[in-house]
């Protein structure tokens, strides 16, 4: 089972940052998953939420210019992959939900500069690069199917709320040739079937999100494909896996 840091490793932090992605991955996790989100420029950041919060709340990360956002400690997804630097796996989930400022399904003007950029650092499977190691998720279908049209060879998968139905997720993943079901832990561990229907399916599973060993190893014994976690060091240690 592959242990993967949600926003690089929200434990000890900050979050979607170089410094967590260079954290986690050296505490022995098999990759990272971060926030992908436009500011006004067009450029690509790690942030989660639309809207930076506490004092520097006000205007929405798409109405702020990059030069801002990096001066405010959001990295651009640029320093993020340099961090990464194809040491594991690197799942990228582009934020656009409905209700929030930077929604723009079907455009998905998102999706579609993340697939240039990918491009543009080689790292899609036409290019040669290790396109293997990458894989974009988001909870806007739209989003990943328009990166798997693009045809660049890196994996998509479906992220589904809580309470969503699994059985729906995975027969979703599979019509639509996506690789993965990202299901929320509440949906997992509430029908100890899911991963036994994922596999005979051909659909991933990963669980998302992961917050204590105890649940870690319950998963494990479930036989799901990998989680993510707050705390990747944790669940590495706990599982009796040691760093590399």
């Amino acid at each position: 089972m592959q242990v993967l840091g949600h926003r690089g490793s929200r434990v000890p932090g900050p979050e979607n940052t170089s410094e967590a992605v260079d954290a986690a991955l050296r505490a022995g996790a098999d990759g990272i998953e971060v926030d992908v989100r436009r500011s006004a420029d067009g450029d690509l950041v790690c942030v989660h939420d639309p809207r930076l919060p506490g004092r520097l709340t006000g205007r929405a990360v798409i109405r702020r210019t990059t030069r801002e956002l990096t001066g405010l400690g959001v990295p651009t997804l640029a320093e993020i992959l340099d961090a990464w630097d194809g040491r594991g796996r690197l799942v990228l989930e582009i934020k656009n939900q409905p209700g929030q400022p930077d929604f723009d399904a079907p455009r998905e003007r998102t999706a579609r500069a993340l697939v240039e950029l990918l491009r543009s650092r080689g790292l899609t499977r036409t290019s040669g690069g290790a396109s293997g190691a990458v894989t974009v998720s988001s909870f806007d279908w739209f989003a990943i199917e328009a990166v798997r049209d693009a045809g660049i060879g890196v994996s998509t998968a479906f992220l589904t709320m809580p309470r969503m139905s699994v059985s729906g997720g995975i027969a979703y993943v599979r019509s639509a040739g996506h690789q993965e079901l990202h299901a929320h832990i509440s949906s997992v561990l509430g029908s100890p079937d899911v991963p036994e229907r994922a596999r005979a399916a051909g659909v991933g599973l990963v669980t998302w999100t992961v917050t204590s060993v105890r649940d870690a190893d319950r998963l494990r014994a479930a036989g799901v494909d990998g989680v993510i976690c707050d705390d990747p060091a944790e669940v590495v240690r706990g599982l009796g896996r040691g760093a590399a």
